[in-house]
């Protein structure tokens, strides 16, 4: 494992020296306007996967490797080298996780990012969640929910994620709320019901122009290049989708993760819009 990580490594710090000593026309630099980069924040098993290859389609962009020789998207934060060494003749698309924090923030304001922000009900989130656990060897909690019951699995998989999910959706809505004119917000909810009409708030956002048939094709494109089965996807390696169901969560839901959820974000979620009150359910 130590000779692996030893060889990533030199294979990073390689790839770091290529880039540097091309001539720095070729670079993006703080202080050029970067319009060529489509940049999707959000949550694991928020829709981002399927925004990002939907924006991939589009004619001319392709999917970008980040160069992190800090390591600092690990943390879920970005800095300048991720977008230092792209090339200022290329169109990109860039996923990542990245929560908000006046850091990112600058360094998204020197490259003139315009980040997109996706995030989608956090009841759905945490099921899907659950089951890529559940279906990942990988993961460090695989082990721990095929040995347990599924309410308890649930229970201890909510645990974790509203420790940190619902912070990461609050901080980004407030910095969108201040400056709407730097961010676009896409719920997953919206893309699911309607996504030529999100697809083209997005396509309109960056500038692009394309005819209604080029965005009908991208959106069928990808329907068809997607399997909805978590366990095959992840044997092969080939994505996470498992249903993508809006309000899956009344599934699987006992009314002791419905309390645990209230006392621990049910005011976010009328905030984000997905309740009015407290007084909901896993009863419609």
């Amino acid at each position: 494992m130590q000779n692996v990580s030893r060889k990533i490594k030199i294979h990073i710090e390689l790839a770091g020296f290529l880039f540097k000593s091309l001539p720095a026309r070729f670079w993006s630099s703080a202080n050029s306007r970067f319009p060529n980069l489509i940049f999707i924040a959000g949550l694991p098993k928020s829709g981002t996967t399927w925004l990002a290859q939907l924006m991939q389609e589009v004619p001319g962009y392709q999917s970008a490797y980040v160069y992190d020789p800090d390591e600092c998207n690990l943390m879920h934060k970005v800095c300048k080298d991720n977008f230092a060494y792209l090339s200022a003749y290329g169109h990109y698309v860039i996923k990542l996780h990245t929560e908000y924090s006046k850091e990112t923030v600058q360094v998204f304001d020197s490259f003139n990012i315009k980040p997109i922000i996706m995030y989608r009900d956090l009841r759905d989130q945490c099921v899907s969640r659950y089951f890529h656990v559940l279906h990942d060897p990988t993961h460090r909690h695989y082990a721990l929910y095929n040995s347990l019951p599924k309410n308890e699995g649930m229970t201890h998989n909510l645990q974790i994620a509203l420790a940190y999910y619902p912070n990461w959706i609050k901080n980004w809505i407030t910095e969108m709320k201040k400056h709407p004119d730097r961010f676009y917000e896409v719920r997953y909810e919206d893309l699911r019901a309607d996504a030529k009409t999100t697809l083209m708030g997005v396509l309109s956002f960056y500038g692009i122009q394309l005819s209604n048939e080029q965005v009908e094709q991208m959106i069928q494109k990808v329907a068809g290049n997607t399997k909805f089965d978590i366990k095959e996807n992840l044997n092969k390696k080939i994505g996470t989708a498992r249903k993508g169901i809006v309000g899956d969560w009344r599934n699987h839901f006992t009314e002791e993760h419905v309390k645990l959820f209230k006392e621990q974000c049910g005011q976010l979620l009328i905030d984000c819009g997905y309740e009015n009150d407290m007084n909901w359910s896993v009863e419609k």
